[in-house]
């Protein structure tokens, strides 16, 4: 009988120490004269040389963008970067449209000629990042990210 009314003082107890902990200036004290961490001097927008080498131009295009590059011709490879994009293929009459998944793309990207354009078609954010970290983007030809459907043209 008595351990029964040890429950309620237990939990009386609980919050009423608390409140006592909150309320003891000197226990917050430290917290507020912690001295801040030494920042190191690298620039946050140097990016190492580890991390690739792109000599090529990345720009985002819209649809009627892609369709007046397609009119100018020259030499221009269509990525198909769709997760269907082997049982439902691009078509497009003026460029080579290739599908790639993501496993060969890095292999893609070393046959690329430097000198050819390239419109990368269904990138997600993952295969643009194996495109912009990629060592094989050595050239002076563009690269254009599709943005928008081309079926819906079509």
């Amino acid at each position: 009988m008595n351990s029964l009314w040890s429950l309620p003082a237990i939990a009386l107890a609980v919050p009423m120490y608390a409140v006592w902990r909150m309320r003891q200036p000197e226990r917050r004290k430290p917290l507020e004269n912690i001295l801040s961490v030494p920042q190191p001097s690298v620039d946050d927008t140097t990016v190492p040389e580890s991390a690739g080498r792109q000599t090529r131009v990345m720009q985002w295009i819209s649809i009627g963008e892609f369709l007046s590059i397609l009119t100018k011709g020259g030499n221009l490879v269509v990525l198909d970067l769709r997760a269907n994009a082997q049982y439902a293929p691009l078509s497009v009459p003026t460029a080579f449209v290739l599908p790639v998944s993501l496993n060969e793309m890095d292999r893609v990207l070393e046959w690329l000629p430097g000198h050819w354009s390239v419109v990368f078609y269904g990138a997600s954010n993952l295969s643009i990042f194996m495109i912009e970290t990629s060592r094989f983007m050595d050239g002076s030809a563009p690269l254009y990210v599709l943005e928008g459907d081309l079926e819906e043209v079509a």
